[in-house]
């Protein structure tokens, strides 16, 4: 190893330490972070009226998987009715997170300070709701305008602990807003049956008072998956990129990875885009709505789809050490269709279409709203036509050689040429932007996603407040 390669490997090996220190301190950067929820589904009997041949499984009702929220779900779903749920999850800018964690951390401040005010017999709301305002006043306080806390009060969760919100209560305060709670809820047990325990749970830049059989679950977080797969996406880039210096090994093994997960993925989007909706659940619909896609409409099996389950099949047989020739047959009929589909796509989207742009009239008339006559429209219109009809005419005679290139036909011909450079050239110029576009967009997913040295989006306005900048 020379002095320039030990000079380069030493200025990497420097960035990737950088890397990965900063990564790792405070919030970092490079991070994806999500608010999780619940989606669940429910298979419920639906009566119909005329329901459609193959959709109804008994006289006049229909079976299928709605939202578990849904009016129908309300109206038809039964406690043995089958369900299906799951977590899901939804991608927030960090700007979210980051807001909760200020909120979060202002409301823990809040929590510890005095509360001042005092309270008389009343009831429980009206005691409830003067301590969720002050508290409110002192979490925005102490925010300082860089978030917004909030401070609720699960009224559905203590009616269910026996809490009554009208019960007469008699409380003194007293130390600070955590020990207040507790006194006008110990006063509230005093005056009621209730002998469930309350809390205070912060998450998500709220304030949320609850019993302590209600799971509160912080909605807002770090996803673990989702940020590696940003740091490794970032890896990848920088390993093509290193193709600029050299061709190495972190180049091979990027464009290897890079086919081979492709290839994998597109596979993945055929079998649940294609084959599993528009064969499978064809075929076996019963089977493929309640073990595969519960969203499937059921219907009586269409038995015209084995032929292209055969023709799917016979293609198969090239992986085969024998009988290879059968895929030919599958293989004729995708190019022979093919090839008439794009055939007269191109007739009807290309040729006519120039044809009937070429014959319309010289003088293009553009009318106001009013159905008066916009001239200034109308000029740039006419010569627009005009412009096209020159183009087409005078390429057309650079491409007839029947008659010598000379004359007047050679000075057409050349017009021709000037038509057919600046079409090449535009197309040029514009595969050329595209491929920038793309370029400019990886260094803004660095910069951006990854790094974030950069902010275009406002993504992240309050990171720099809890350390998430350089």
């Amino acid at each position: 190893m020379n002095r320039q390669q030990l000079t380069l490997l030493s200025i990497a090996g420097v960035f990737v330490i950088l890397l990965v220190v900063r990564a790792f301190t405070g919030n970092g950067f490079g991070r994806i972070y999500v608010e999780r929820g619940e989606a669940a589904f429910v298979k419920v009997e639906v009566p119909v009226l005329d329901a459609p041949d193959g959709n109804v499984e008994s006289e006049g009702v229909r079976s299928m998987w709605v939202d578990a929220s849904s009016d129908e779900a309300v109206d038809f779903a039964a406690a043995e009715s089958p369900r299906a749920g799951w977590y899901s999850v939804k991608p927030v800018s960090p700007r979210v997170y980051f807001e909760a964690t200020i909120s979060d951390d202002a409301l823990q401040a809040a929590l510890s300070s005095p509360f001042e005010s005092t309270i008389g017999s009343t009831d429980l709301g009206t005691a409830l709701e003067t301590w969720r305002l002050a508290l409110l006043e002192k979490a925005n306080a102490e925010a300082a305008v860089q978030a917004e806390p909030s401070v609720e009060i699960n009224w559905k969760a203590l009616h269910a602990a026996g809490f009554d919100r009208k019960t007469s209560i008699t409380v003194t305060p007293g130390s600070d807003f955590k020990t207040s709670l507790g006194a006008i809820f110990d006063a509230a047990q005093a005056a009621g049956d209730s002998d469930a325990d309350t809390t205070v749970v912060v998450a998500d830049g709220r304030a949320i008072v609850t019993t302590t059989a209600d799971d509160v679950v912080p909605a807002i977080g770090l996803s673990w998956p989702r940020t590696i797969g940003l740091w490794l996406a970032a890896i990848f880039t920088l390993a093509i990129f290193s193709f600029l210096y050299k061709d190495n090994p972190f180049y091979k093994i990027a464009e290897s990875v890079v086919v081979g997960v492709s290839a994998a993925y597109w596979m993945v989007i055929g079998l649940w885009d294609m084959i599993v909706p528009n064969l499978l659940g064809q075929l076996f619909p019963g089977f493929v709505q309640g073990n595969l896609l519960p969203g499937l409409g059921t219907a009586d099996p269409n038995w015209a789809y084995l032929v292209p389950a055969i023709f799917g099949a016979l293609l198969l047989m090239r992986l085969a050490p024998k009988g290879q020739y059968l895929s030919l047959w599958t293989l004729a009929f995708i190019v022979g269709t093919t090839a008439a589909l794009r055939m007269v796509a191109y007739i009807e989207g290309d040729f006519l279409s120039q044809i009937k742009a070429t014959i319309e009239p010289l003088y293009q008339e553009v009318m106001n709203a009013d159905g008066t006559v916009n001239g200034y429209s109308s000029f740039w219109a006419s010569v627009r036509q005009i412009t096209l009809l020159i183009g087409v005419l005078s390429c057309l005679t650079y491409f007839f050689f029947s008659v010598e290139h000379k004359g007047v036909v050679g000075k057409v011909a050349r017009v021709g040429i000037w038509f057919l450079m600046i079409t090449f050239g535009a197309a040029f110029g514009f595969t050329v932007m595209g491929r920038i576009a793309l370029l400019a967009a990886r260094f803004e997913f660095l910069f951006d996603d990854w790094l974030w040295l950069i902010d275009p989006t406002n993504q992240r306005s309050v990171a720099a407040a809890v350390g998430g900048l350089f």
